[in-house]
């Protein structure tokens, strides 16, 4: 390991690798908000995770990456109006832009609905949230898409499962739509 990483990424690559050495068919996601103030060095809190996980051994390496939620989690309930609209009885219109550009999407969300709650209202909104609608854009949701394409190689690994059986790598753009530029070599 190396001596020169922060205490919280050590951490990082411990339970990372703690977690892989278990089993060969587990695999690491470190997700992290990517809130506005941040937004100018994504490269660098990217590169100081990819660090931690680059500490591992060559094949567990291939087993963990690094995504962003941007700017965070809430931007996504905005790419589907009707699971905010069906938990906050709001008649928002669909967000027209990319939502990971949307700067605040929780306050927001607590202007739109002032006893919005993040745990609570939040829990439901995702349990609504349809993935296909939110990347049926190929121009948005780069981040997202990224780490949805991500997962969907390394399941892609393990046919047996069947998780893929009605999964369209074109509803998701995974091949003409827009990818991170930081994350997507993990690909």
């Amino acid at each position: 390991m190396k001596r020169n990483l922060p205490h919280q990424d050590q951490n990082i690559f411990l339970q990372a690798r703690t977690f892989l050495a278990k089993n060969q068919c587990r695999y690491v996601l470190v997700i992290d908000d990517l809130e506005k103030d941040r937004i100018d060095i994504a490269l660098q809190v990217f590169q100081r995770y990819r660090e931690a996980l680059d500490t591992l051994s060559p094949e567990q390496k291939k087993r963990a990456s690094v995504h962003f939620l941007v700017n965070m989690i809430e931007a996504y309930y905005f790419a589907d109006a009707q699971a905010i609209n069906t938990v906050l009885g709001t008649d928002l219109k669909y967000h027209l832009e990319d939502v990971e550009k949307i700067t605040h999407p929780k306050n927001r969300l607590k202007k739109l609905h002032p006893g919005f709650d993040e745990k609570e209202d939040g829990g439901e909104i995702i349990k609504r949230l349809r993935i296909e609608h939110i990347l049926s854009r190929s121009d948005a949701c780069a981040s997202l898409r990224t780490l949805f394409y991500w997962c969907y190689k390394v399941l892609q690994k393990y046919p047996q499962l069947d998780v893929l059986e009605d999964f369209s790598v074109e509803k998701y753009h995974f091949h003409d739509g827009i990818l991170s530029d930081i994350t997507r070599h993990q690909l």
